[in-house]
């Protein structure tokens, strides 16, 4: 049989039920275990034609070293493997089913955030401290090895070309293993694997996860090797808080690597800090519409200055006008002042109520120069009215001139003051002066004194002779 078929028993047991994944070395089935009734992964791994016989069998022991080393795991960050089968003259691989997409599937949809990444971080490399724990080296660890399940889970899978304690490698010479931008520098040049080696590759794995790349992704497999060789790692622009870890699992020489014991609790750290959730947007504020009516406004009808006394009707200032302009005194009892909403207080006598009730009312502007309209006479009817407004003014604002300082009081004191300190300091200078001079005068006589007796009289000789 060239390859597997949907439909097909493998070892009468194993129904091949459809393909889910594919890759470089085989293909894996959906398939159901007829005899536990489970679901279980298959992998049928295809060797590529033209092959040696003894590049068959390297890759028929690779099969096997991959059951054997999934066989010593038992974590839950690790595929179980079940079975190994022989038919068609290939191996099959029986693996538990994990219904679950790979990280490289979540990379290619978008960068995800740091928070995440450090989660799957934390579960990837507790798998890998157990797979150490037993002498076993990943070698391969790449996010399309990273299974995360809908519950979060995270499991490493494809132990194909894992190393194991005590067993020889079975890569040929020259030949390096592996995806070349997730290959730490050490087995680029050609040294063997070391535990600090899963590591580095679990760093480019999270690097790629919150960037959307590795940090050695090149064009070809020839330009990412040796930019793992030559280059320095890039500094991650989306990781955040990740970054500390991801520097540290990516140095360079695998001694200045963090461990896995000092990197766990700093995934754990940045996997437990809380996300910055978005601002809710505020909805827009509800503009409430009035409608406005201009044709129908209703004035108020609210009556103005009812007398205390007598049933007289009033009407609205809108209903007031049509009469003619009247002025009469106004009459009315004396009552005490009113609180609230009770009526006005009682107005001085002199105040008189202006009505509008004339037919012939204009509306006029009056111009505060000229001469002051009169009213006409008071009518003699007893129509309804209005009041307007009284003749009664304030009296006249009488501004009180209060004396103030004068300006020879206010700048006395200051100019006093000035004149002390002026004077005072002209008679220091004066006497300072005086006393100069009368000191040069002094060094000038005594200085004089001393010429003059040093000098020797008139016609005496220099020497003097002295008879005995």
């Amino acid at each position: 049989m060239a390859q597997g078929q949907q439909g097909h028993l493998l070892g009468n047991r194993y129904r091949l039920d459809r393909v889910v994944g594919r890759g470089g070395m085989g293909t894996v089935w959906q398939a159901y275990d007829t005899m536990l009734g489970r679901e279980v992964a298959v992998k049928e791994v295809l060797l590529p034609p033209g092959l040696s016989q003894e590049e068959r069998d390297v890759l028929y022991e690779r099969t096997f070293r991959e059951a054997r080393a999934s066989a010593r795991l038992n974590h839950p960050g690790v595929v179980t493997v079940h079975d190994v089968l022989n038919e068609g003259g290939r191996p099959w691989l029986v693996m538990e089913f994990v219904r679950a997409r790979s990280l490289q599937d979540l990379i290619d949809e978008g960068p995800i955030s740091p928070h995440r990444a450090a989660e799957i971080g934390r579960q990837t490399l507790e798998a890998l401290r157990h797979a150490h724990s037993k002498g076993i080296l990943h070698r391969d660890v790449k996010p399309s090895n990273v299974l995360i399940t809908d519950e979060g889970r995270a499991v490493l899978t494809d132990f194909g070309i894992a190393q194991m304690e005590g067993e020889s490698t079975l890569t040929q010479t020259g030949l390096v293993m592996g995806s070349p931008a997730y290959i730490p520098p050490e087995r680029a040049q050609g040294h063997r694997a070391v535990p600090a080696s899963d590591l580095w590759s679990l760093g480019a794995t999270l690097y790629a996860a919150v960037e959307g790349r590795s940090p050695y992704e090149r064009a070809d497999a020839m330009a990412s090797l040796s930019a793992v060789l030559t280059e320095p790692v890039p500094p991650p622009r989306n990781a955040g808080p990740l970054t500390e870890v991801l520097m540290g699992l990516l140095a360079r020489e695998p001694m200045y690597r963090l461990t896995a014991d000092q990197a766990l609790p700093k995934l754990a750290e940045v996997a437990s800090m809380p996300q910055a959730r978005p601002r809710p947007v505020a909805p827009p504020p509800q503009v409430r519409e009035f409608s406005t009516v201009l044709d129908e406004t209703k004035l108020d009808e609210t009556k103005v200055d009812e007398p205390l006394s007598g049933p007289s009707p009033r009407r609205s200032s809108a209903q007031q006008v049509g009469g003619p302009l009247s002025r009469q005194p106004l009459s009315r009892p004396h009552s005490p002042p009113s609180v609230g909403y009770g009526p006005p207080p009682p107005l001085p006598p002199q105040m008189e109520e202006t009505v509008v009730d004339s037919p012939d009312l204009e509306a006029t502007t009056r111009d505060d120069s000229g001469p002051r309209r009169q009213p006409p006479p008071p009518h003699s009817g007893s129509q309804p009215r209005t009041l307007v407004q009284g003749d009664w003014a304030p009296p006249p604002y009488a501004p009180v001139n209060w004396p103030q300082p004068s300006a020879q009081h206010q700048s006395l004191r200051p100019v006093n003051r000035y004149e002390r300190e002026r004077t005072k300091t002209v008679v220091i200078v004066t006497v300072a002066a005086i006393l100069v001079v009368v000191a040069v005068l002094a060094g000038a006589f005594i200085l004089r004194d001393r010429l003059n007796s040093s000098a020797p009289a008139p016609g005496v000789s220099g020497t003097a002779t002295v008879r005995i």
